[in-house]
């Protein structure tokens, strides 16, 4: 969110900018705040550039006017207005919303009543689609071997295909199948264990020097590197707190958080299944692995806060057992969860696909086409993907006859094809954005 701050004298913009420099650090990375000085003879220039525009109180009764202006430059312009505490009233009220000012406050408000309407300005840009949000999607299971990973990896590989930038994050803090699977491994690791053990503060800049990126759109966030801060991580109630932190990180740097959470409950865990806009529980079409689901579904309802956000994907283990339809009727008597939770299709039973591990692909390009077609609509489903109102992306790549989508084998060469003869990601040389910082909106000219 940029802001504009103006006043008459560069000491008055200074004193405005001050309220702002008080703000906690976190506060201003989740509203990632970019902030421009100007004087009132020169910003008009920078009005178009600008999404709160904040008139300091050494305007005097010009304020009104120099609002009025920028509403004609930008009608969608958010104004906040800042008067002298003698002038604070209804006259100063009236005068500043007939031009449009969103907000009058005086000097001696606190510069939280600042922060306040700032996070509701940023709340209304993210309903507007100005402001990226990331939708949290937590892969989880109630027993192991249904493919979750493959389903996580996969929905990563669907995500960048239509153009979203995604992250990865394996929380399989014992098996790290993820990373595994995906042959990822760094230093990058270092750094969530420097989270955890409290030597490295969670910051944007933090969060990006422990991406391992795979490509220009996908980065992958891995466990941390050593078994106590991993058992920590999980375990400890502290856990809850460092995932809410790189959740609220991540909404504003992603469009879509894909968290394979390996089944390990924890606060941590639990706290991100709260944070998660959707729980994608994967499942088979075994008896041990709906009696399972039975008993998660017991505790995970109580842990979600309900089953709106809860959606199950039934990936077969031969195809030849249980089926969705099957599987409901045995689950909904004693849960009641209603038919949304059962709209996404079944993944069709694909034996060569399931050996995507450690070839350079996933489960989504090294499927038939029955399995990418089923994948991309569980990503339209889950809102991992948009759709237009036909239906189907604009950027969907077309299919060939080759079993592979058209441009898509140069995407998995450019992804996974980096590879040192170890097997292991080559991440010496990171894209170069990966070193750069983020230019601030107060360095341009």
């Amino acid at each position: 969110m940029k802001l504009l701050i103006v006043d008459v004298t560069t000491e008055a913009q200074a004193f405005c900018a001050k309220r702002i420099e008080s703000f906690n650090q976190s506060d201003i990375e989740m509203l990632d705040l970019k902030v421009k000085l100007v004087n009132d003879r020169d910003f008009l220039e920078r009005v178009p550039e600008a999404d709160v525009l904040v008139l300091g109180s050494g305007l005097g009764e010009r304020a009104t006017a120099l609002a009025r202006q920028a509403m004609t430059v930008v009608p969608w312009l958010h104004i906040v207005l800042y008067v002298t505490d003698e002038a604070y009233g209804g006259g100063a009220f009236r005068a500043a919303h007939s031009v449009g000012v969103r907000k009058v406050f005086p000097d001696s408000a606190s510069p939280l009543d600042l922060l306040q309407e700032l996070v509701a300005i940023h709340a209304e840009f993210r309903k507007e689609g100005r402001a990226r949000e990331g939708k949290v999607i937590a892969v989880t299971h109630a027993k192991g071997g249904v493919g979750a990973t493959s389903i996580s990896a996969a929905l990563g590989e669907v995500c960048s295909v239509y153009g979203r930038r995604s992250l990865l994050w394996d929380m399989d803090v014992e098996t790290r199948d993820l990373s595994r699977s995906l042959t990822v491994n760094g230093v990058e690791a270092k750094v969530v264990s420097s989270w955890v053990n409290g030597s490295r503060e969670i910051s944007r800049e933090s969060l990006k020097d422990a991406l391992i990126p795979i490509s220009s759109d996908v980065s992958v966030l891995m466990p941390p590197d050593r078994m106590a801060e991993s058992m920590d991580l999980v375990c400890h109630t502290d856990g809850m707190g460092i995932v809410q932190r790189i959740v609220e990180l991540s909404r504003v740097m992603f469009d879509v958080i894909i968290a394979d959470t390996g089944g390990r409950m924890g606060p941590a865990t639990g706290g991100l299944l709260r944070a998660a806009d959707v729980v994608l529980v994967v499942i088979d079409d075994t008896i041990l692995g709906l009696t399972a689901v039975d008993l998660y579904l017991t505790f995970i309802k109580t842990l979600v806060g309900g089953s709106d956000r809860i959606l199950f994907l039934v990936n077969p283990y031969s195809g030849d057992l249980l089926g969705v339809p099957q599987i409901k009727a045995e689950l909904e008597p004693v849960h009641n969860l209603g038919e949304l939770p059962w709209r996404l299709p079944p993944i069709p039973n694909d034996p060569k696909a399931a050996l995507w591990p450690g070839s350079g692909r996933t489960l989504y390009s090294k499927g038939q086409r029955a399995t990418r077609l089923a994948l991309e609509r569980v990503a339209r489903e889950i809102g991992a993907i948009d759709v237009d109102s036909s239906g189907s992306h604009p950027q969907a790549p077309e299919l060939s006859s080759g079993g592979v989508s058209v441009g898509q084998e140069s995407w998995l060469k450019r992804v996974f094809g980096r590879r040192d003869s170890g097997g292991v990601s080559n991440t010496g040389n990171l894209p170069e954005s990966r070193n750069k910082s983020v230019t601030d909106f107060s360095e341009g000219s």
